[in-house]
């Protein structure tokens, strides 16, 4: 009999305490994306390779769980990887953004394997401890942009691209939508770093153009933790409220215009709205953004896609076809009135969009990733990263490319700062100025 491989995944889900996961099939029910996609991993690999996945979840919170999982409570990431180590788990599977200084060390004394999971862009600090942990075999992009950005960066030797597993089956409209329109609608956290402040400030030269558009905004300042004080409109935390979105989207009077409607979070119930919606529109700043849910959540509804040619946007949005990226507030203006007033090429998108999410993120083919990549690890074999996409200018990606391959000929080199480093640096000089 070939033996399990046992492998544990942390959940960070302490900010949470109410929330049903039970039913990851039926899609994120209202919180942060990296939070959610850690926990269907898990889920999925032990629904569809139980034979030969043994899956653990260590969470910090262990109710409203799929019941289906073999669950343990840890109080932080280093009692995780501990309890891994004391269930007898081969491999212990965590998010980058939750590195600390305590689990450094203490993989260094566990006798399991890890694989860190990036699904934020990177802190340069944590990513060189990554690299220089013998224990970490593996680190998994979740975005080919963001694996891109790695090839002059010691970290590409043990990294590969696995997106973000999705299933489509609850988002596809059974029948068909006759849409309206004139609906926008946004998703995401109502924080700085997801960009709804650029849509709120166009707003205005879109209702100019096209007085009927109306803006359903799904998401609040509680997406990543629901004990956040929110503001005078109970939407964001108060700073950003007043200085990003009120200004924009108040009346005479200080009240909310009438063509806005924030509708909080919501689970199942948004799936409704995104398929009557005539356009969706995911973060337009692209910061911070890897694998957006939101993007493929929209287009799986069958609903075009409108923000920023960046990052993550550009792995999960295909511009001209499931949507349109741009570069600025014009464009963003422009793109969402284009496809308000010409239905026709809207609906092309959006089914264009259906059969882009799933062919690509499937959690059927993802999860096949995730098992390979387990499977290598335990027989100590590296990951094999996928090959550079051909926007070789974006990003300098013809210059970071060229980099890795001087390093890999010239060993005096290959402590030399990646790229995105010297940019890094180069941005905090700046700032410090």
């Amino acid at each position: 009999m070939i033996k399990k491989i046992k492998v544990g995944f942390y959940v960070y889900n302490k900010h949470y305490p109410n929330v049903d996961l039970r039913f990851p099939e039926q899609g994120n029910p209202g919180i942060g994306g990296s939070e959610f996609t850690e926990l269907a991993t898990a889920y999925y690999l032990n629904k569809l390779y139980s034979e030969k996945i043994e899956v653990l979840v260590i969470a910090n919170i262990i109710d409203l769980l799929p019941p289906s999982l073999n669950v343990y409570h840890a109080d932080n990431i280093v009692d995780a990887a501990e309890k891994s180590e004391r269930q007898g788990c081969d491999i212990f599977v965590f998010r980058t953004v939750l590195w600390t200084e305590e689990l450094y060390q203490k993989l260094g004394q566990l006798n399991i394997k890890a694989i860190a999971r990036s699904t934020n862009y990177f802190n340069i600090h944590a990513l060189n401890q990554i690299t220089d942990c013998s224990k970490i075999k593996g680190h998994v992009c979740t975005g080919q942009e963001q694996l891109d950005i790695l090839r002059d960066h010691k970290l590409f030797n043990k990294s590969i691209r696995i997106f973000d597993p999705f299933n489509i089956e609850h988002f596809v409209p059974k029948h068909e939508i006759l849409k309206q329109g004139n609906t926008v609608v946004f998703i995401g956290s109502l924080v700085f770093s997801k960009g709804f402040h650029v849509l709120a400030r166009v707003w205005s030269d879109i209702i100019k153009e096209k007085p009927e558009a109306k803006l359903i905004v799904i998401g609040s300042g509680k997406l990543y933790d629901r004990n956040q004080k929110l503001g005078k409109w109970g939407i964001a935390e108060e700073s950003y409220e007043a200085n990003y979105i009120r200004p924009f989207l108040s009346d005479e009077n200080g009240k909310l215009i009438e063509s806005v409607h924030f509708a909080g979070l919501l689970g199942m119930e948004k799936i409704e709205i995104l398929q009557n919606a005539d356009v969706g529109v995911v973060n337009p700043t692209g910061a911070t953004e890897v694998c957006p849910a939101s993007a493929l959540e929209i287009q799986a509804c069958g609903t075009p896609v409108v923000s920023v040619a960046k990052l993550g946007l550009l792995d999960t949005v295909v511009h001209q076809k499931t949507g349109l990226l741009g570069k600025s507030d014009k464009d963003l203006t422009k793109n969402i009135l284009y496809l308000l007033n010409n239905p026709q090429v809207a609906k092309q998108f959006g089914e264009n969009g259906i059969n882009f999410v799933r062919e690509n993120f499937d959690y059927q083919f993802i999860v096949k990733q995730w098992l390979e990549l387990l499977i290598d690890i335990y027989n100590d074999k590296p990951p094999q990263p996928q090959p550079m996409k051909q926007n070789y200018f974006y990003n300098a990606k013809f210059l970071v490319e060229g980099l890795r391959i001087i390093k890999k000929y010239i060993p005096l080199l290959r402590n030399f700062p990646a790229l995105f480093e010297i940019a890094m640096y180069a941005s905090w000089l700046k700032k410090l100025r």
